[in-house]
């Protein structure tokens, strides 16, 4: 593999800069406005359960998902369960199966949630699944006919206008795809270049590299689509990081990347992301990864990312899933929060605030601030990654009304529920210190307070057991490299 090319450092203009102080200052001007929050509300999986659970469309409906990526349903929306029989006719409907694809596509759209739709294959102990098709004009017209089903009625369809179609998943990892990187290239050529020539409207994507480390995924991807001149609409990767400071910089390297070959019109899009894969299940589960959660939604504001979907909402109930450390759910089975969606409850609460006032990313403690257009209603959310840390709050610029104020955390005991209530006119001035792997959500407003988090699941015994990471961590990475290399 190449030299990975080293992330640059981009300052913008608006402000967002990286924290690197003992304390902080949090100075809110609700007279100095910087655009709008982005509401990352994109998650793969869902509202139905996988396998096994309950329906979560009231959970998600109350964080604020507004996308969902239809990858690893483990049969439905495959192209190997809607076209079983490889050898049939690619014309004839009797050829394709939507049965268990519809109930998953209509339980999305009709419950008011957008679709992103990945064609390919679920992870899977089949290694047949992650061979290159046979034919990859036969594989490209298969996907036309999902296209033509979902979006124009076809073989008794529906008119969904779904618009997002994401080609293959991870062909760095052989677990997914066990061809070459040309092969991939063509696949997509001739995939994207089919459902362009049908409906100009769509938008094509790829490559839903797992590493922007592997250049054949990523430059050497891009040289291939401008030099075939190839639609190209989004490009999609995946990251799995302890540090959110590592999501934002890889942002940042994956615009320049794609303005360095003048793709400055193609959407830069997260499509997995969460916590780093090899931490233990307690710290996917807890205020850790709230407050990881909350850092990455405040540092995707900035950084010039498009979308970035969350892997994942739902999950089955598989105790030796959990045991080795491979739940990634927001949820559990049964649609208990995890503490990590409270950060994203926490975030959806701001977009009663939209107007960005200040957004801050650093490798341990960030903020963002904003405020509603009648300037109502203030909100500043606080996420802490790393050590304790004093901070200091002033708002000016308020109306000249009654404020009422709560402070709402996230942490080891607390599920955003508030723990200070306060009140102000005009100015307001606070100091407190913001503990470790914590997440502080402060409103201010002239009506009534967002109501606190629900109660989250409990994290069994065995897996609060430090004693047991070494094995657990051994465990997972074998197996990780055993599937995916």
């Amino acid at each position: 593999m190449k030299k990975f090319i080293v992330f640059a450092i981009i300052i913008f203009f608006i402000p967002f800069h990286a924290i690197h102080h003992d304390s902080i200052s949090i100075d809110i001007d609700c007279n100095s406005i910087n655009g709008r929050i982005k509401f990352f509300g994109d998650i793969n999986d869902g509202p139905l359960p996988v396998k096994n659970g309950v329906n979560l469309t009231k959970q998600y409906k109350e964080i604020g998902i507004k996308f969902i990526r239809t990858h690893d349903f483990y049969g439905p929306t495959d192209i190997s369960s809607i076209f079983p029989d490889w050898n049939a006719s690619v014309n004839d409907e009797k050829s394709y199966n939507f049965s268990s694809s519809d109930v998953v596509i209509k339980s999305i759209v009709e419950n008011g949630f957008n679709v992103f739709y990945r064609l390919g294959e679920s992870a899977s102990d089949n290694k047949s699944k992650a061979l290159p098709p046979k034919n990859f004009t036969k594989w490209a017209e298969i996907c036309k006919h999902i296209v033509m089903h979902y979006n124009d009625g076809w073989c008794h369809g529906y008119h969904f206008n779904i618009k997002y179609w994401e080609i293959w998943n991870e062909p760095d990892l052989k677990g997914f795809w066990n061809g070459t990187a040309e092969q991939y290239y063509k696949l997509y050529e001739i995939t994207a270049k089919t459902l362009k020539e049908y409906d100009a409207s769509l938008k094509i994507g790829g490559p839903c590299v797992a590493s922007i480390k592997n250049e054949n995924f990523t430059s050497e991807f891009l040289n291939y689509v401008i030099s075939h001149n190839i639609p190209i609409d989004f490009f999609s990767w995946h990251m799995y990081d302890s540090n959110p400071y590592n999501l934002y910089k890889a942002s940042l390297y994956v615009r320049k990347l794609l303005d360095s070959y003048s793709l400055h019109d193609c959407e830069n899009i997260n499509t997995e992301w969460n916590i780093g894969i090899l931490s233990p299940q307690r710290d996917k589960d807890n205020e850790k990864n709230a407050a990881f959660t909350a850092s990455c939604l405040i540092a995707f504001q900035n950084c010039n990312i498009d979308r970035a979907f969350r892997y994942r909402g739902t999950q089955d109930n598989s105790w030796l899933a959990r045991l080795l450390g491979l739940d990634l759910s927001l949820f559990t089975y049964d649609g208990k929060y995890k503490m990590p969606a409270l950060a994203y409850l926490a975030f959806h609460y701001m977009e009663n605030t939209p107007y960005m006032i200040e957004a801050n990313i650093g490798n341990g403690t960030s903020y963002i601030a904003g405020v509603s257009k009648d300037k109502r209603n203030v909100s500043i959310l606080i996420s802490n990654y790393g050590n304790d840390m004093p901070y200091e709050l002033k708002i000016e610029n308020l109306l000249d009304a009654r404020y009422k104020i709560a402070y709402y955390l996230i942490d080891s005991s607390r599920h955003l529920q508030i723990i200070k209530r306060d009140n102000a006119s005009s100015t307001y001035e606070s100091h407190a210190t913001i503990k470790k792997n914590s997440v502080i959500f402060i409103y201010a407003t002239t009506s009534r307070l967002p109501p606190e988090g629900p109660p989250t699941a409990k994290i069994p015994l065995f897996l609060r057991l430090h004693i047991l990471d070494p094995f657990l961590a051994l465990l997972r990475f074998m197996l990780l490299y055993f599937v995916f290399g």
